[in-house]
């Protein structure tokens, strides 16, 4: 037997050992040292900055609320404005800042103790010149209901709904009352109600099958009723 052919393979295989055991460990030395760098990582994407902390924490993550901050006005302002040459322009004001006219009367007040100008001088409310949008506000403010604009737009052969209150609010703001209803309504009238109370050709055929008429006559008395102020059966 060769020992010294013996001997020189067990040093190699001790050697491999070593290498193996050696190189296990530091692969394994590396494993820890990735992970440790790892979960700090981690923890710093985990961990959010002092302020947003702060924020979470107390649970305020909400934008300010604009009505929070808004002016009150008091009964001094609104008696300040009532006793103004704009008594009577409240709807007028209301409409160019979008607010209610009590809101505006109050506002109003305010600014004329102030000694602060409003956006036109007393006596020239109804040359102010209104955009379409605060004309069609000044009709949502006033108490004239769907019907009602549904009634003077047929009557005045309007175009469209939308143009109509248009119309109609710029004669509010020029402190006129909107046009008295005749005692008949023509066949164009009530064909325009129909169509401006959002009604279609499909609504026509099923109040024809209802009222066992044709499509046109059903328009014509879908149209009178709306006129009238009653609703239709659909």
């Amino acid at each position: 037997m060769d020992e010294s052919r013996d001997t020189s393979d067990d040093t190699k295989r001790t050697a491999s050992s070593t290498f193996l055991r050696v190189g296990t460990t530091a692969a394994a030395a590396c494993l820890i040292a990735g992970s440790i760098a790892g979960l700090g990582a981690m923890g710093a994407l985990a961990s959010p900055s002092s302020s947003y902390a702060e924020v979470s924490a107390s649970g305020d993550t909400s934008s300010p609320d604009p009505k929070a901050a808004a002016p009150e006005y008091t009964d001094a302002d609104r008696a300040a404005f009532a006793a103004s040459p704009y008594a009577e322009d409240a709807l007028n004001l209301a409409a160019i800042w979008g607010t209610d006219t009590e809101w505006a009367e109050g506002k109003a007040g305010s600014k004329i103790q102030a000694g602060i100008p409003l956006p036109f001088a007393a006596g020239e409310a109804m040359s102010f010149a209104y955009t379409p949008d605060q004309k069609r506000l000044a009709l949502q403010l006033t108490t004239v209901d769907m019907s009602g604009i549904v009634r003077v737009a047929a009557v005045w052969g309007s175009a469209d709904l939308y143009s109509a209150k248009a119309d109609m609010g710029a004669l509010l703001l020029a402190h006129q009352p909107l046009p008295a209803m005749p005692a008949a309504f023509s066949d164009d009238d009530k064909v325009r109600a129909f169509g401006f109370s959002g009604y279609t050709d499909d609504d026509a055929v099923k109040l024809a099958g209802l009222w066992q008429t044709d499509t046109y006559s059903a328009i014509l008395r879908a149209g009178a009723e709306l006129l009238a102020g009653h609703e239709l059966p659909l």
